[in-house]
């Protein structure tokens, strides 16, 4: 089976999913923390998948309401503490890095980031990224700017957020469009788009998605 090399997860729905059941948004996305965390560990620890960048918190999410972000700071910082130590990650020798603009996350946020960051700096077998106080046309400037004189897209792509591969399958919840995300390394990425909120989405969604990427005839524009 053909495995793409890199993933991207855009988890959409949660508030929606809270929502429609008559609950809070915090809710909403506490359960959808804990399918990443199921979805992500099956992705790296069962298949061949090396490179996985999910979308976390975009550069507009932190535009909402005061008690939304603290609910959010709240959360984002337990999981990345709880990543830190996770068992699977330090077995299957996972990095964990964030990508973003650092400046505009919440202290908090950062400093458990970091933890994570930090206890898995020497691991290179796979790689779990997490979008925070992302954008990609940010990121795209920001790599310009980095570039200099010397432009060319060899220059972007060396000076971009991350040293990562481009994507070869994004998988979205919800709704059908990108959303600001990846948006340089997915020029020619396949796109999966899964009618469901992101709390409901199980493993075997993600086993479906795979299946139908191994079924496409990839021509990168040929």
């Amino acid at each position: 089976m053909n495995y793409p090399l890199h993933m991207g997860i855009i988890p959409d729905g949660c508030r929606r999913w809270a929502s429609e059941k008559g609950s809070l948004p915090w809710d909403g996305h506490l359960k959808g923390i804990g399918v990443m965390e199921t979805v992500s560990k099956w992705i790296l620890s069962e298949t061949p998948v090396k490179h996985l960048t999910a979308y976390g918190l975009s550069a507009s999410n932190l535009k909402r309401p005061a008690s939304q972000l603290k609910a959010l700071e709240k959360l984002y910082s337990k999981y990345f503490i709880k990543l830190s130590k996770d068992k699977d990650i330090h077995e299957n020798q996972v990095r964990v890095g964030i990508i973003g603009s650092r400046n505009l996350l919440p202290e908090k946020i950062l400093d458990a980031a970091d933890v994570a960051v930090e206890a898995t700096a020497n691991y290179d077998s796979k790689f779990f990224r997490v979008a925070l106080a992302y954008s990609g046309r940010q990121e795209i400037v920001d790599a310009v700017k980095k570039s200099g004189e010397k432009l060319s897209v060899e220059s972007i792509s060396q000076n971009l957020y991350s040293d990562y591969p481009d994507v070869d399958l994004i998988f979205r919840t919800s709704e059908r469009r990108l959303s600001n995300f990846m948006l340089w390394a997915s020029s020619y990425s396949e796109l999966y788009f899964l009618d469901k909120y992101w709390p409901d989405v199980s493993v075997d969604d993600i086993r479906v998605a795979l299946e139908d990427y191994d079924s496409r005839q990839r021509r990168h524009g040929e």
